[in-house]
């Protein structure tokens, strides 16, 4: 793997000239610029006869897990509401009926007394020795730590900032607006839930990725001639379930996802670009007795894995070779909440077809940064895109797993760190596929990197 480092991601800098400058140097300049157009003609010319066809490669972003944190009505004469949102909320979590008596006795609201905005919360985390501390301007969660006080009494670890999850939606638009990418891929959780506004459209977080999607231009000819009416093809994570039953925040923000058969009874689907598949599935909407389970009835897990067949049975037939899959829980994972049970991982059936396809696979759920090279198909768990990483608490850093577990190639078997990232996937026919991680480390001395994966520079 290749790391570049910088206090900001690169940019292209133009520099304008001074007038003297453009006086003292206008000779030189205009024989330059002939010279220039000249050669940018001729290479034009012998660039049309020997090179590739400038479409036949293209690039796409992925990130996923980039929910904020709750939106809470931000006043004290609210209170009420607030701590009903906070009873719905463990209702997601905890049975139903402990949830009141745990929120009303243990989930603390502070109040600016001068201003009688809502500015902390204290409360229980997922432990019974977890106590989660969160900062609000203006109603939103901006920042969150956890002190552990057992396993590390005294330290507060921040898990959460807001500020993450906005650098990453600025870079990933930004790279479809300069055309470094050609669309968004998203592992699933945008929002936090479907609560809270009569619309989407009214809904907070909802709001807040329109916000993003508002940004990216009209896709062009050569999207609008494959069928893609759109810039941004997420697969459905939980949050997007969470008291949304007919999935009207999903439907409503993508619309272009119905032409290609997607319901509230179907949330799964494909597209062809380029001579590449591009698969979406969808896991299900979170049980909290086994969290990575996949128990999706929207269609069910075999269902899924008959119609998975099928499209890879197509593409092998039609000779496309690139096959992208996207699904929010992960077939692997060494933290946090883990994978998805034995009985249910969808590696077997993926890996089977890895002999005769080139197979990558894009997850999430956990909310950190993992790296899997299995039985010839790529895996990458991209869960730093905004929400809260509680897999850089203690505890949670590394869960029990096999003796022969495969091995993470991105922390390397060290403990995950609080990071925002997002990844550029480059496609070139008959070369090997290039991933380009760029990251923000806000605790880091070198905040902002960028990372080649899979040795994909080599």
């Amino acid at each position: 793997m290749q790391i570049r480092a910088n206090k900001i991601l690169p940019k292209v800098r133009h520099i304008k000239p001074s007038m003297n400058d453009l006086n003292m140097n206008l000779s030189k300049s205009v024989a330059c610029t002939i010279g220039a157009a000249i050669a940018m003609l001729v290479g034009n010319l012998y660039a049309q006869q020997v090179s590739r066809p400038t479409d036949s490669g293209f690039s796409f972003a992925v990130y996923g897990d980039s929910r904020s944190m709750m939106y809470l009505p931000p006043k004290s004469d609210q209170k009420e509401e607030a701590t009903n949102l906070f009873i719905d909320m463990f209702n997601l979590v905890l049975p139903e009926k402990i949830s009141e008596e745990v929120v009303r006795k243990d989930v603390k609201l502070i109040y600016d007394p001068a201003t009688g905005e809502l500015v902390q919360i204290v409360m229980p985390f997922m432990t019974r020795s977890e106590v989660t501390t969160l900062t609000l301007d203006k109603g939103w969660v901006t920042e969150a730590s956890v002190e552990d006080v057992k396993l590390l009494p005294g330290v507060h670890r921040t898990m959460f900032r807001l500020q993450g999850g906005e650098w990453v939606a600025r870079e990933v638009a930004q790279a479809v607006k300069s055309g470094r990418a050609k669309f968004v891929l998203h592992t699933g959780d945008l929002v936090w839930w479907g609560k809270q506004g009569p619309a989407p459209s009214e809904n907070p977080y909802w709001k807040l990725v329109n916000d993003v999607l508002k940004q990216l231009p009209a896709p062009d000819d050569q999207m609008r001639a494959a069928g893609l009416a759109g810039r941004f093809f997420p697969a459905v994570g939980n949050h997007e379930a969470w008291y949304d039953p007919d999935f009207e925040g999903v439907l409503s923000t993508f619309p272009y996802l119905k032409d290609f058969g997607v319901s509230d009874k179907r949330l799964i689907y494909k597209f062809d670009f380029n001579d590449v598949r591009f698969i979406f599935l969808w896991t299900g909407k979170y049980d909290y007795r086994s969290p990575s389970r996949w128990d999706a009835t929207q269609p069910e897990y075999e269902a899924q894995m008959n119609e998975l067949k099928k499209w890879l049975d197509e593409a092998k037939a039609a000779g496309t070779h690139k096959i992208f899959i996207t699904f929010h829980d992960p077939v692997f994972c060494r933290a946090g909440l883990g994978a998805i049970p034995a009985s249910q991982n969808p590696h077997e059936i993926i890996a089977s077809y890895a002999k005769d396809l080139d197979i990558v696979v894009f997850n999430g759920h956990v909310h950190t940064t993992e790296l899997y090279e299995v039985d010839g198909v790529k895996y990458l768990l991209m869960g730093g895109g905004g929400a809260e990483q509680d897999p850089t608490l203690p505890g949670r850093t590394n869960i029990k797993v096999p003796a022969d577990y495969p091995p993470d190639l991105y922390w390397k078997g060290q403990p995950p760190k609080e990071e925002y990232n997002y990844i550029l996937v480059d496609v070139e026919p008959g070369q090997k596929t290039k991933f380009t991680l760029n990251r923000f480390r806000p605790w880091s001395a070198t905040p902002f990197e960028s990372e080649e994966l899979f040795d994909s520079s080599k």
